[in-house]
């Protein structure tokens, strides 16, 4: 199977019909999220400096919402 096929189909069956321009957009932002995830983990440090950020938007996010 051609890339180009492979690429449509995932457009088609996974995305809801977006353009291949757009469907290969997405494939890339989830390879360079994947990626990125990875070297997070892989860094104790930064991966609990991460979470203790997130924790604080995250109690930001609740104060604002009440």
């Amino acid at each position: 199977m051609l890339n180009r096929d492979t690429l449509a189909r995932i457009a088609a069956d996974e995305l809801g019909g977006v353009s291949l321009d757009e469907a290969l957009r997405i494939v890339l932002f989830q390879r360079e999220t994947v990626s990125a995830i990875a070297r997070l983990e892989a860094d104790p440090e930064a991966l609990a400096e991460y979470q203790r950020e997130a924790a604080q938007w995250a109690e930001l996010d609740a104060a604002v919402r009440e």
